[in-house]
């Protein structure tokens, strides 16, 4: 199970910024590391092979340091989200099977939601996870595809997933869709993220208690 995790070094003012508007660009940070060190304790305990894949502003050794040796580490590639995000997932195809690709902004993504994916892609060429923002959670390939599959697709927008499915069926690929999932993004992300999580011990949850944060989004 090998599994690929897009994310940036969580540098103040470069991470989370629409979260950054209104908890603080500092704060946000730190809530971009717990995020990232929760799907990290979820892969771990699912067994996968992890590589995070790195934007590349600041140098690997610097994730690793912060993430640890156990990881494996490489930097993204490609003039855009997609063409970064092929060239990771064609990557790690090399190495034989399926692999998927997820984003850093996941804290309670469900391991379930990845074995489904790798099952799917026994018979599938795509899988996508559909976020609720009109994007996609996550992606996963058991065999390289063309960068057409992207074409038309304003990252960020909301019809990421729309243009994306579309082009799957035009180039006549079999997808499968996995059940939809809420990234963490804004403010209202995280008091939805906190109100799900209410009772769970997650690094995630305990720094979002012990500053306080979103009180009322849990006691509700």
């Amino acid at each position: 199970m090998r599994v690929l995790v897009f994310t940036k070094y969580p540098q103040p003012g470069l991470v989370k910024t629409r979260l950054g508007r209104t908890v603080g660009p500092r704060l946000a940070a730190s809530l971009q590391e717990a995020f990232i060190r929760d799907e990290l304790h979820m892969l771990a305990e699912l067994g996968a092979s992890v590589t995070l894949c790195c934007d590349p502003f600041r140098p690997l050794a610097d994730y690793e340091r912060l993430f640890g040796a156990d990881l494996r580490y490489t930097a993204q590639q490609g003039a855009d989200l997609g063409e970064r995000m092929l060239h990771a997932l064609h990557e790690a195809l090399q190495e034989g099977g399926s692999a998927v690709l997820i984003g850093s902004d996941l804290p309670d993504l469900p391991g379930s939601c990845l074995s489904e994916a790798f099952t799917a892609l026994e018979t599938a060429q795509v899988c996508l996870g559909p976020a609720t923002d009109g994007g996609f959670y996550l992606l996963g390939l058991s065999e390289p595809l063309s960068k057409d599959i992207f074409n038309g697709v304003a990252w960020g927008g909301e019809l990421v997933l729309k243009r994306t499915l579309g082009n799957c069926r035009a180039h006549g690929l079999v997808h499968y869709l996995l059940p939809p999932w809420p990234d963490v993004d804004t403010a209202h992300d995280l008091a939805a993220y906190a109100a799900r999580n209410r009772d769970k011990d997650t690094r995630s949850m305990d720094l979002i208690r012990g500053l306080g944060l979103l009180e009322d989004a849990w006691k509700t």
